[in-house]
């Protein structure tokens, strides 16, 4: 027993290891060492969680039920689907305006639960390239052939669909099903679904109707729509798509997810999903935090929180589009702005900013910016691809003016060193 276990052990220091040299290796931050930090990294973009106002609330919504008990007790198949559940699956199936909500313990279980589950053998699921890894592993498990299309491009979305069509006589004859996967606001590079094109082009591609849209609306859920209820009921498409799945971990501040679809689809997950029916249900507590949420959002707090983030990321955008460095270092390939082109005309904007640069400088910008006590995430291979290295920057609603701009300051004053250091290796090679 003691060798097979330094067998193991030694296997996998020896992949760490080599991780740690490529410079790869995932150490998370200490919560102690966070705490001294401004916050621009973690996904709490509407600041409920750290402001303490989402603890004020989940403390009145737990004085609303004082004989509450901690525990579900079981599994949503016997005893686990408890009143408080069932409540909060009603009220946000109403507040999102679909005909029936599914709670979830994570994002990731409902994407596991939804894309291994629903989709059936003989179906085909298009996604965009740059869909969540939890749709990636849904789909590994699922029945159904999956066919990416490149991100945000309607063109090579109508080329997969005609393709599909041209080989597959179920899908052209309207008999089985094209599952469409997207995101609102895409986590990889902070862009935002051009929603109504996909839409048309799905419907012109598909003329039998035999397609079933998706989104995940991580990222979005909280920040727009009439009292945040997300990207979808900002463009009045609740009745084109037919899941949503609406996170609340981000925004919201707390955790877990909301499935919108369904009374067919939801009693199907409640028979076929493994992740439901082997877990235990969620909690009281967890449900409370939720709802304590979701109060919040209907609220003139959070209204107010919402254009605060706004403004906030136009104020960010601003300033670093129009640094008097930008441009060279853009074009010295120091680093991209992947929603450079759209921010300035897009309806709302992303909590994500994405700064794309150079194999192993996404970590060394992150030090420095650590070390001034700024809070930003590196994201490197295999997280994304190995020539998409970058800094994954999330603006939140209590952000200051001062903190924006020093933050964006100290970025551009590393992108000037770098611009430096490229002249100078060039004019030894010339000597």
């Amino acid at each position: 027993m003691a060798a097979g276990l330094d067998l193991l052990c030694h296997k996998l220091q020896a992949a760490l290891d080599n991780r740690r040299e490529e410079g790869r290796l995932i150490d998370p931050s200490s919560a102690a060492t966070l705490a001294g930090m401004t916050d621009f990294g973690s996904n709490d973009s509407l600041s409920l969680s750290s402001s303490g106002v989402l603890s004020e609330a989940f403390l009145q919504e737990l004085e609303k039920h004082p004989d509450f008990t901690i525990g579900s007790t079981s599994s949503r198949i016997l005893g686990g689907t408890k009143p408080y559940l069932e409540d909060i699956e009603r009220d946000l199936a109403q507040f999102h305006g679909a005909e029936s909500a599914m709670f979830f313990g994570s994002g990731y279980d409902a994407n596991i639960a939804i894309w291994s589950t629903i989709p059936q053998p003989g179906d085909y699921v298009v996604y965009d390239e740059y869909v969540h890894a939890s749709i990636h592993d849904g789909m590994r498990r699922g029945r159904a052939t999956a066919v990416a299309f490149k991100h945000n491009d309607c063109v090579s979305l109508q080329d997969c669909l005609k393709d599909i069509q041209e080989h597959n006589p179920a899908i052209s004859l309207g008999t089985q099903v094209v599952f469409i996967s997207l995101e609102s606001f895409y986590s990889v590079d902070g862009d935002m679904v051009p929603v109504r094109e996909i839409v048309n082009a799905v419907h012109d591609a598909l003329p039998c109707g035999n397609y079933v849209l998706a989104i995940d609306e991580a990222h979005s859920n909280g920040i727009v729509g009439p009292n945040g209820s997300g990207f979808i009921c900002h463009y009045g498409l609740e009745h084109e798509f037919a899941i949503r799945l609406q996170t609340c971990g981000k925004a919201l501040g707390s955790t877990g997810a909301v499935l919108l679809t369904n009374e067919t689809i939801k009693s199907a997950l409640l028979n076929y999903a493994r992740g439901i029916i082997f877990s235990t249900a969620p909690s009281f507590l967890t449900v409370a935090a939720v709802r304590a949420g979701y109060n919040l959002l209907v609220s003139g707090e959070g209204e107010k929180r919402r254009c605060r983030l706004q403004q906030n990321l136009q104020h960010f955008y601003q300033i670093l589009t129009t640094s008097s460095w930008w441009a060279d270092a853009k074009q010295g390939g120091i680093f991209s702005l992947p929603a450079e082109k759209t921010w300035r005309l897009d309806p709302f904007l992303s909590p994500v900013v994405a700064l794309v640069m150079q194999p192993g400088k996404a970590r060394q910008l992150a030090q420095i910016l650590h070390r001034a006590k700024y809070w930003v995430n590196p994201v490197n291979f295999p997280l994304v691809a190995k020539d998409k290295n970058r800094i994954r920057i999330i603006v939140h609603a209590d952000n200051t003016k001062n903190e924006i701009e020093t933050i964006v300051c100290l970025i551009m004053e590393w992108a000037r060193e770098q611009m430096r250091s490229v002249d100078e290796n060039a004019a030894c090679t010339k000597l």
